[in-house]
């Protein structure tokens, strides 16, 4: 359960999206989240668990909001280098588009 309820977090994550507009008050068209970030687990052979994220077009996580809340430090993935990006936000920061792969090592709960 606990697996489960962070993966629902982690999978929402750092929504973001970059897309420019003339119109200052033009509302932003936006995916549903679950179109923009396309998410699949699969439990592997080795006891891993595979995350995996289809990012859309113009769409980015951004690597610090990825949390993995409930698990212990022993077994929270590696997150792997991401594209440095200028944000308006949270300045110079990491993020990863196009896709996101990581490995929950066996044995987490």
């Amino acid at each position: 359960m606990r697996l489960l309820m962070t993966l629902l977090l982690v999978c929402f994550a750092g929504l973001a999206q970059a897309k420019g507009t003339d119109d200052p008050f033009a509302q932003p068209d936006f995916l549903p989240a679950n179109k923009a970030f396309e998410f699949s687990s699969e439990a592997m052979p080795s006891g891993e668990t595979r995350l995996h994220w289809k990012v859309a077009d113009t769409y980015y996580l951004y690597q610090k909001r990825l949390k993995f809340d409930g698990l212990d430090e022993a077994h929270k993935p590696a997150l792997p280098q991401g594209q440095e990006h200028s944000d308006e936000f949270f300045g110079e920061t990491q993020v990863y588009r196009d896709s996101l792969e990581l490995l929950i090592p066996a044995g987490a709960s």
